[in-house]
């Protein structure tokens, strides 16, 4: 593979005087000094512990978004399904059967599994790409906000990344190679990433599309990789679309018809994609800088549009496909489409934005983007502590119910044995993360349970001071037997307090 190597008196990019240039030739040395593995060991490793750092800080005086919430119920019991495809469920029940229900265990297995998805992501550019371009994308792509500041909790998002990088990286191989592991590790990760959240039906499609275009294609399709692509992804579903025909009872369905598609006009359908591909180049607005930086011709940006080489084409179908598609199928049936749904579908972007030869990029620039992408996280950092005020004065997020407080005082009042809670959403929606083995009601337990069932599995109800309906409820209940008490959630962060929000909490104790 030859590597240009531009004159060292004309870098790629602007010049950078002063105590900038000599840095940034610091870490020049120091890339070039050093094996290349342990400068991608080092930077994931600073990575994880940096972001970890800026979510616990920024996010200290809140709690976890809903989604954790939503797993932990998933995750009480072993299934090939739930409301979403299980491997969210999966992850949860795996991660917290050694870490403990808390905050910074929650963003730790996020940042993990960013930094899991960008070592996957590295090797996969790595067959494309020579070192500088390998580590100059790795540092474009954290400086994708999906990868950092949107990736602070799991959730399907998170969930799907390394899945759908991996399944890229055995893909190109396979069209290369037509190995058979190559072709079955590629349908397989696939299939994972299906496991994780039907948005990756676009990977597939974008698959499909490639394995039609290009030099190779008839040499693909006369060989058997197309047929075990198909084999690795049937064995990985199989269980799940077994559950969904015979259990999931249309409830899978129910669900996306209700939450994820809408009855918008066109009209708005049209405004909604636009929103939608405005929002992916506001994503990846900070590689497409470090391209202008490194100044690409006329000829360079045609490679980059239309690349000369098999593979990078191939590559190109592969992020713009799945990128493209969304936007295209939303003006025919209209769903929720937001461009954080995107997280999973950035690890090729090096390949399509740097990959060309046209471009002169040497270890100098490698060294200069990860300056760079080193600059944004410090950023970040300086910035967490404002952030957390922001949150800290902001009141009651309904995106982040504040439930630890709630199931503190549950607990003291007999609640751990309680199977189920109900009560003002914005206290309640955490409970089943912070209260491992509850379960919650959708409507009032008055309407919904009998008195004996509430008195057979038990019940915490949690009320706002001013939600009356639930107060309501909450007086009707205290018989014999139910145990009150009133609390204030009132979080502090550096000295500075929140605004008290008081609530009360009513444990009728299980019988059984």
């Amino acid at each position: 593979m030859t590597i240009i190597r531009p004159d060292p008196a004309a870098h790629s990019g602007p010049q950078i005087t002063g105590g900038g240039n000599r840095l940034t030739k610091a870490a020049q040395r120091f890339v070039s000094d050093h094996n290349e593995g342990a400068i991608v060991a080092w930077t994931l490793g600073a990575f994880a512990m940096l972001w970890m750092l800026f979510h616990t800080l920024s996010l200290a005086p809140v709690d976890l978004r809903d989604d954790a919430s939503e797993a932990a119920l998933w995750a009480q019991h072993f299934a090939f399904g739930y409301k979403h495809p299980p491997i969210t469920a999966w992850l949860f029940m795996a991660w917290f059967a050694v870490f403990p229900r808390a905050n910074w265990a929650m963003h730790l297995e996020a940042v993990v599994i960013v930094a899991i998805t960008l070592a996957i992501t590295w090797r996969l550019n790595r067959d494309h790409l020579d070192r500088a371009r390998s580590l100059f994308g790795l540092a474009a792509l954290i400086l994708v906000p999906l990868y950092t500041y949107k990736a602070a909790e799991l959730n399907a998002n998170t969930v799907m990344m390394p899945f759908w990088a991996a399944a890229l990286l055995f893909y190109l191989r396979a069209r290369r190679s037509l190995g058979a592991w190559d072709c079955l590790l590629a349908g397989a990760f696939a299939g994972l990433a299906m496991l994780s959240k039907y948005w990756a039906v676009y990977l597939f499609a974008g698959m499909a599309v490639a394995s039609l275009v290009g030099a190779g294609m008839r040499r693909f399709w006369r060989s058997p990789a197309p047929f075990l692509m198909a084999a690795g992804a049937a064995v990985v579903i199989a269980p799940h679309l077994y559950w969904y025909v015979t259990q999931a009872g249309g409830a899978d369905y129910a669900f996306i018809r209700q939450s994820v598609m809408t009855t918008d006009s066109f009209r708005t359908a049209l405004g909604r994609s636009a929103y939608y591909c405005l929002g992916v180049i506001a994503y990846g607005t900070a590689p497409l800088l470090l391209l202008a930086l490194l100044r690409p011709g006329r000829a360079a940006l045609a490679d980059i549009v239309w690349p000369a080489d098999e593979d990078r084409r191939q590559a190109l179908i592969l992020f713009v496909v799945p990128m493209v598609l969304p936007a295209l199928v939303n003006l025919v049936s209209p769903y929720r489409l937001t461009p954080d749904w995107t997280q999973p579908n950035w690890a090729l972007l090096p390949v399509v934005l740097y990959g060309s030869r046209k471009i002169a990029l040497d270890a100098y620039a490698a060294a200069g983007a990860r300056l760079v992408a080193l600059a944004v996280t410090i950023v970040f950092l300086i910035a967490a502590p404002f952030i957390a005020y922001a949150h800290l004065t902001a009141g009651l997020d309904s995106n982040r119910p504040s439930s630890q407080e709630v199931a503190a005082m549950a607990q003291r009042l007999g609640g751990k044995a309680v199977a189920l809670y109900w009560g003002s959403p914005d206290i309640v929606g955490n409970l089943a993360f912070y209260l491992a083995g509850t379960d919650r009601l959708q409507d009032d337990p008055l309407s919904d349970l009998g008195g004996s069932e509430i008195a057979a599995e038990g019940l915490i109800v949690a009320c706002l001071d001013d939600d009356t309906t639930c107060l309501k409820t909450q007086a009707a209940l205290g018989g014999a037997g139910a145990r009150t008490a009133n609390g204030t959630i009132s979080r502090n962060f550096l000295g500075f307090s929140g605004k008290p929000i008081g609530f009360h909490v009513t444990v009728v104790p299980a019988q059984r």
